[in-house]
């Protein structure tokens, strides 16, 4: 997973994942993964660190949401 479109209530990675969002600043995945978002930074409770992107208005790409990349983490598993 190393792209997520942001929007309302939830998120979507290049994977085709549904990530819930459960307030202003917290994500919940299906593995039970907690992601906090504070600024233009995302940790994970698996130890994932993303940065958030502007993509929408600032860039005037017309895209909404956010995409936001992985630059590190702990994860082993291919989906990193």
């Amino acid at each position: 997973m190393k792209l997520w479109n942001i929007f309302g209530s939830h998120a979507s990675t290049d994977m085709g994942e549904v990530i819930n969002k459960i307030d202003d600043s917290t994500f919940l995945r299906s593995d039970g993964t907690v992601y906090r978002q504070e600024g233009h930074l995302i940790t994970g409770s698996d130890g994932s660190v993303m940065s958030v992107v502007d993509t929408g208005a600032v860039t005037g790409s017309g895209l909404f949401g956010m995409a936001v990349t992985t630059f590190g983490g702990f994860r082993t598993d291919d989906e990193w």
